[in-house]
């Protein structure tokens, strides 16, 4: 569903002879992944950093004495290729920080000791003679060069603009009952007509946010706010959003945790960010060379920088350093248009973010004071996550100052269950951002926390490229074991999960593999309920005994449901528990059973509960139950998650009949830390945090 003016025959052969690099296989990544901690020593002893290096003929070494070894003073490598990928080793935190402000590197973990630089031959030899050790990947260098090696198109399965909003009608006309698409604004090429000329005149795009909830049940609920591609060349993102939206949704009548998750949670989910950019992005070669091209489609200053654009210079703004928080304070953004990290000409100057940031304000309410140090409640509510390619780590703030964030305690540990392969984590090194990276100013996640003080993370997804294989999005490859999609499935739902109060929520243990059995009974007759309650997930810092569990039918806690507790043996951090659930007054139909365990011990007043997890039970009429192979909970650190069948658009009669049952609870009272909304409108009531239970 391209724009046709890009498959004229002309506008074709102009673009493919103008087509310039586009990087293939910056494989930082991978480098920091099978270094591990050698790298990490690395970077924490200073100057001495061990070579990181695959071969001669792929890492080519550069020190300051070397630049004479070639008769007339020349790399041959560096000299073969236009465009070189290169990695600039620092010897401090102080000299990485002056180097990526100068050189605007490109996002990749800085903890192997080394900024990742794409640029040309003139700054490596620049950089040599300064004395600074410099290293060549020549296999990147190459592809970045030579293009037309790549062997995947848009057409090969990636989505254009039109495609993705094409998706999301469709989504809304399969799921009119659990669906909405909401247009919160426009791109900055649509808010100024004409304006955009390159690749070749268009009007821009209207910006959309996926809006997902069950409304036959009423709120308030609390905020997941899901948001990719606001670096456009970074097109895995969606692909991996609209992944998350079709396992809620077609698998809402199949797979409990989905359905109690669209039921009694306010998910929004904007997978394209900045459409301008991807749509420049989609022009590059017709669509088989996509263009490099990081910023939106703010041309404004911008006619010196080069076009066709290259890696490292074209117009735009970068959307990941305008937004109204430390906005240019502190040396991790560029004031040059050209350059990869242009802030922009002030704060929250560009429409996409603006988009964003007024949106959420409705939603979510201002819960953390204006000090830089003042931390966000425990039960502070709401989530965001913002998407990247292709660092491979999962970041949280600050990216402006090296000093630690108020809620850090929660936060890290947050962090930790979304990389614990344990737990359905993605297997990702966790950090803040200038940690992990380098300075940043202007960032997303730095805006949501804050300003709001939402739990806030941006997750960089692996995949070796900005440009992985289309196939790598579900199936191994890439460097990825499983797919860059199933690999954070699991992170990505329990962010959901914990959206109601995430800082006092990452206190509690997990419920795993909960299982009823026989899952479908006659009224009467009794279903065995089995689960594992779990502690014991890598790097949890709040990890202790568990204390108890317990399970709720149909009606979850904040909806003020009855707590029936379960049998386990309450002393290790790994619990299996079990439960006979009686069935002899309840209705005939489906049923959503929720369970949750806490640890033995509270924290500053709260009991400590883990997030939720369902299994479905159906009653039927009388006859005999049929027989299913015992479930015995284990100590298993997570439930793997299944993709199962698709749901169809009946699920709404189902969910109106459990809504039923659940809409009727009496409201639980407000924590003793109940946040003050920002003032504003908002069509939708705000989160507030559950009771003390």
């Amino acid at each position: 569903m391209k724009n046709n003016y890009l498959h004229t025959e002309n506008t074709t052969k102009k673009l493919a002879a103008r087509a310039r690099p586009v990087l293939r296989a910056v494989a930082v990544a991978a480098a920091v992944t099978l270094a591990g901690f050698a790298l990490r020593v690395a970077f924490a002893a200073g100057p001495e950093h061990p070579s990181v290096r695959s071969s001669k003929s792929q890492i080519v070494a550069e020190n300051p004495d070397a630049s004479n070894n070639h008769g007339i003073g020349k790399n041959p490598i560096a000299e073969k290729y236009d465009t070189l990928v290169m990695r600039v080793y620092f010897r401090d935190r102080a000299e990485r920080d002056r180097l990526a402000e100068e050189l605007n590197p490109t996002e990749a973990l800085t903890t192997g000791g080394y900024l990742t630089v794409i640029r040309d031959r003139d700054l490596y030899y620049s950089l040599t003679a300064r004395g600074l050790r410099v290293e060549i990947d020549e296999n990147s260098s190459r592809n970045l060069s030579h293009p037309q090696i790549l062997p995947f198109t848009f057409y090969g399965g990636y989505k254009t603009v039109e495609e993705i909003y094409a998706y999301l009608d469709q989504k809304v006309a399969q799921f009119p009952n659990l669906v909405e698409k909401i247009d919160v604004g426009d791109s900055w090429c649509k808010a100024n007509p004409g304006a955009c000329v390159l690749p070749s005149p268009w009007n821009g795009y209207d910006l959309f946010v996926l809006h997902i909830t069950n409304r036959n049940i009423p709120g308030p609920k609390p905020v997941f706010w899901a948001d990719s591609n606001i670096h456009a060349r970074e097109i895995a993102t969606p692909e991996v959003f609209m992944r998350l939206i079709d396992y809620l949704l077609d698998n809402y009548d199949t797979d409990p945790d989905a359905h109690w998750l669209v039921d009694y949670h306010d998910i929004w989910i904007m997978p394209e960010v900045n459409p301008d950019g991807h749509h420049i992005v989609e022009a590059g070669g017709g669509g088989n060379s996509p263009y490099y091209f990081r910023k939106n489609g703010d041309n404004v200053g911008g006619s010196g920088c080069s076009w066709p654009p290259t890696a490292f210079n074209h117009f735009g703004v970068d959307n990941n350093r305008n937004f109204p928080f430390k906005w240019g304070c502190c040396g991790g953004s560029s004031g040059f248009v050209c350059d990869q990290t242009y802030r922009g000409t002030s704060a929250g100057s560009e429409p996409e973010d603006m988009a964003i940031v007024n949106m959420i304000r409705t939603l979510v309410p201002d819960q953390r004071g204006p000090g830089d140090t003042d931390p966000a409640p425990l039960t502070t509510t709401g989530v965001y996550q913002n998407m990247h390619t292709d660092a491979r780590v999962n970041l949280y703030t600050w990216g402006w100052t090296t000093m630690q964030m108020p809620n850090f305690a929660e936060t890290n540990n947050i962090a930790a269950h979304m990389a614990a392969t344990n737990a359905s984590g993605n297997g990702y090194p966790y950090g803040s951002i200038i940690g992990e990276l380098y300075t940043v100013d202007g960032g997303s996640i730095d805006w949501a926390y804050g300003e709001l003080g939402i739990a806030a993370f941006s997750t960089e997804l692996g995949g070796l490229d900005f440009l992985p294989a289309y196939s790598c999005i579900d199936n191994p490859g890439c460097g990825s074991s499983q797919g860059l999609w199933p690999e954070n499935r699991g992170m990505l739902l329990y962010l959901a999960k914990i959206a109601r109060t995430p800082y006092l929520t990452s206190h509690g243990p997990d419920a795993n593999t909960v299982v009823t059995n026989p899952e479908s009974v006659p009224q009467g007759v009794p279903s065995q309920l089995t689960a594992s309650i779990n502690f014991a997930w890598s790097g949890n810092t709040f990890s202790q005994n568990v204390g108890a569990a317990e399970y709720y039918i149909d009606t979850p806690p904040w909806a003020g449901g009855t707590a029936i507790p379960m049998n386990g043996t309450f002393n290790s951090p790994t619990v299996p528990v079990n439960a006979t659930i009686d069935t002899t007054s309840l209705s005939i139909g489906r049923h959503v059973i929720f369970v949750r365990g806490r640890g033995v011990t509270d924290y500053q007043g709260y009991q400590t509960f883990g997030p939720i997890s369902a299994a479905f039970l159906d009653v039927i009429g009388g006859g005999t139950p049929t027989a299913t192979p015992t479930a015995t909970a284990t100590a298993t650190a997570t439930a793997t998650a299944t993709t199962t069948a698709t749901a169809t658009a009946t699920a709404t009669a189902t969910s109106t009949a459990t809504a039923t049952a659940t809409v009727t609870a009496t409201a639980t009272p407000t924590p003793r830390s109940s946040p003050t909304a920002r003032p504003g409108p908002s069509t939708r009531p705000r989160p507030t945090p559950p009771p003390r239970p």
